[in-house]
């Protein structure tokens, strides 16, 4: 899936769609959190708000317009960080002391909880927006470090076509497929902590020197206590900081040490073996004949991939191996 505006994404995700600025601010607000919204014009003929919200654990996925220009003062966000990504038109964002003009296929925008936020969009701007829960966010970075942060405070600015840039949109086109396919909370969970780490590697913040500091390899012990964890809890919704936090390891010492052994991340360790029970089910007699019910219930959630996955692996699509049951 390409974010575009040829269709709105999430359209099966409708929560709001007005023309009134102040029921737009309120209903809006209880989506996100209480906010200042206006209209720049006195009689907005443009203004049409729509938001279209998908909401999972930990996060949630969303489509935002509001046709007309717009100011937009949320204050400081608190509960969570903000990824937009402007899909047409573009808004004056500014975080704390930074301020940067967002706008299509130049530059997206991260919000901070802990920093003032206030925002112009510009008339027929929309942004595919992804919230990030700030305990999740957190949770992340310990689990990748072994320390804790009371904040973490992310430069505003993302250069779209810059290689960090490419791989956040194409995580935002997962986890918005995801969303409108119903995908299961095991693929979700993965693709959160995707998300959050490649934020957390790859965009300056104010604990980037943390995570810029050399670590040290994981003990084999803890390596085979987190194949152990896998192998037990491969269909349920894995996160990999509770790999980490059963290997007794920080994430990051035990990601080097476990891909210098086995060549592969633990994600791509945790897609493997499911890939290897999805080829169980589709050839056991007593399991469900749907490809997709069996994709879903070993925790495989973007069926597309997960078939070019199969074949690439096995030689065969998923529907031929399920024929020769």
């Amino acid at each position: 899936m390409v974010l575009t505006n040829e269709n709105a994404p999430l359209a099966r995700h409708a929560l709001v769609d007005t023309r009134c600025p102040e029921e737009a601010r309120e209903r809006i607000g209880q989506i996100f959190c209480p906010h200042f919204l206006l209209p720049r014009e006195a009689r907005p003929r443009a203004f049409h708000a729509r938001h279209n919200s998908a909401p999972q654990a930990g996060y949630s996925v969303n489509f935002v317009s509001y046709g007309a220009e717009v100011e937009i003062d949320p204050g400081e966000l608190g509960a969570f960080f903000l990824l937009q990504w402007p899909l047409r038109g573009g808004a004056a964002v500014r975080c704390g002391s930074e301020s940067v003009e967002a706008g299509a296929g130049e530059r997206a925008s991260l919000l901070s909880p802990t920093l003032p936020t206030r925002m112009v969009w510009r008339e027929g701007c929309e942004k595919v927006i992804a919230l990030i829960r700030r305990d999740a966010m957190l949770r992340q970075f310990e689990a990748l470090t072994g320390r804790t942060a009371k904040s973490l405070e992310f430069d505003v600015a993302i250069a779209m076509a810059s290689p960090t840039g490419r791989h956040i949109l194409g995580h935002l086109e997962l986890l918005t497929a995801a969303a409108e396919n119903g995908a299961p909370a095991s693929y979700q969970a993965l693709l959160q902590d995707a998300l959050t780490t490649l934020l957390l590697t790859g965009l300056a913040h104010n604990q980037s020197n943390v995570l810029a500091a050399p670590t040290r390899e994981a003990a084999p012990g803890a390596v085979r206590r987190a194949e152990a964890y896998i192998d037990a809890h491969i269909a349920d919704s894995i996160a990999i900081a509770d790999i980490a936090r059963a290997a007794g390891a920080n994430l990051r010492s035990l990601q080097n040490t476990y891909r210098r052994i086995h060549g592969a991340t633990l994600t791509e360790s945790i897609q493997g073996k499911r890939l290897e029970l999805f080829r169980r089910r589709l050839r056991d007699p007593a399991a469900s004949t749907s490809i997709s019910e069996i994709a879903y219930s070993v925790g495989l959630g973007h069926l597309g991939r997960a078939a070019a996955a199969y074949r690439q692996r096995y030689g065969e699509t998923p529907r031929e191996t399920l024929k020769r049951r």
